[in-house]
């Protein structure tokens, strides 16, 4: 297969080489990632500034260095960057979990979007464990799932999948479930002169039974499918509801 690897935390991630190269020996691999580390930053792009590009060996597999958001890395591989058009996009390793709530903040979320956007399959990649043994056992499970036939996905819909804190020997059977909706308790403490540091915590009495949060801390690991359109169609179709008309300029 011909897989763009991408991430929202540069080439120096640690988690990034295991991904790599437990798949270019396999596959026609191509990375693509922002030139520094640029966590937490959703779905944004660039387009008031032209993008910097360098040609670069990454874990061993060709790829670019892209000074921008994560989603731009995507952009611009599947655009041209690329040699070619990807058969499927893998997103991560992120060092830290996505889940539920974390999700529309993720750059790594992000970068399986954009895919999706383009109607090219997709995955983002999340682990709460952050050493090597998550990392190797996350990237031979990517390898696997290649392997063995993508996930079902329709065009505009991508995977979200997390990995839990246990062991790799511990985990549990990955489930297929909702993402949760609790969200995070935030506190701003101070910093300095003028200075904010946010801080937050997801409440685990507030998490919802057979959620991505709720598997997750039972040491499963967790799939979610998510919808690049995010229209809410089942919400319309019962909405009994008329807005005001538009009033247009010069009517009394």
């Amino acid at each position: 297969m011909k897989v763009l690897v991408v991430n929202d935390d540069g080439p120096e991630s640690f988690a990034l080489a295991p991904l790599v190269e437990a798949l270019r020996g396999r596959h026609d691999v191509f990375v693509s990632v922002p030139s520094q580390q640029r966590s937490g930053t959703g779905h944004g792009f660039s387009f008031l500034a032209p993008l910097e590009v360098r040609r670069a060996t990454i874990a061993g597999a060709p790829g670019v260095l892209v000074t921008g958001l994560p989603a731009d890395a995507v952009k611009f591989a599947i655009c041209g960057g690329a040699p070619w058009k990807p058969d499927v996009v893998l997103a991560g390793i992120n060092p830290g979990e996505n889940a539920g709530v974390c999700a529309p903040y993720s750059g790594t979320v992000a970068c399986a979007r954009e895919a999706a956007m383009f109607g090219i399959p997709a995955l983002a990649l999340s682990s709460m464990g952050m050493d090597k043994a998550h990392y190797r056992a996350i990237a031979d499970w990517a390898a696997r799932l290649l392997e063995s036939g993508l996930p079902p996905h329709r065009r505009g819909v991508f995977w979200s999948v997390n990995f839990p804190l246990a062991r790799p020997t511990d985990w549990g059977e990955v489930k297929v479930c909702h993402g949760s909706t609790s969200m995070f308790r935030d506190v701003y403490r101070p910093a300095g002169p003028n200075l904010w540091q946010l801080e937050g915590t997801k409440d685990p009495q507030a998490i919802e039974p057979g959620s991505d949060d709720d598997w997750l801390s039972k040491g499963h690991p967790t799939m979610v499918a998510h919808r690049a359109d995010p229209t809410d169609h089942e919400y319309l179709q019962g909405l009994d509801w008329i807005p005001p008309r538009s009033i247009r300029t010069g009517e009394t």
